[in-house]
């Protein structure tokens, strides 16, 4: 009786690896792109590491407002980030959102992410339905409630903007 749940359980965590970290030939721009749901290593992927590991590596967030995040209850807030891996703006904005996460020690298990391609589509996201039509997007959420977002570039930097949302709310 066990041998078949255990088997369907592994099934589906090969499923879901498996779904992940998917490219495409986007057609319109006639490049290859990462495509619908993501972990953290397609970061790695040849068609990310050009840009994200630079952008990533040489990025230095302000320290202070660094020290002010780690202060706050992160156990609560989850974060959808969209991106467009075609996209300079993702280019820039993603590989530094991500190094802020590590900096502030945000459980990385909160962090849903998800590739758009040029027409903002995605199989397993709905671009529309959720009010996205600008790449990168971060969707910041307390208690599964909508607290703000920011989009394509902050307003005043990542690291402030996402002390603000997360502060305020």
């Amino acid at each position: 009786m066990k041998r078949p749940a255990i088997l369907l359980f592994l099934s589906l965590i090969i499923l879901n690896i498996s779904a992940q970290n998917q490219t495409k030939e986007d057609s319109r721009i006639k490049m290859k792109i990462l495509f619908g749901q993501l972990t953290l290593d397609a970061f790695n992927m040849d068609i990310c590491s050009p840009w994200y590991t630079p952008e990533h590596d040489s990025y230095l967030p302000d320290t202070t407002i660094l020290k002010e995040l780690r202060e706050q209850n992160l156990t609560d807030i989850s974060i959808h980030l969209i991106i467009g891996s075609w996209c300079h703006d993702s280019h820039r904005e993603v590989p530094r959102f991500i190094k802020i996460l590590e900096e502030i020690n945000f459980p990385f298990d909160q962090l849903n992410m998800n590739a758009l391609d040029s027409g903002k589509s995605s199989p397993d996201f709905d671009a529309k339905a959720n009010k996205v039509t600008n790449v990168p997007t971060a969707i910041i959420y307390r208690n599964s409630k909508e607290i703000g977002r920011i989009i394509e570039s902050p307003k005043k930097s990542l690291e402030k903007d996402l002390l603000l949302i997360i502060s305020k709310n």
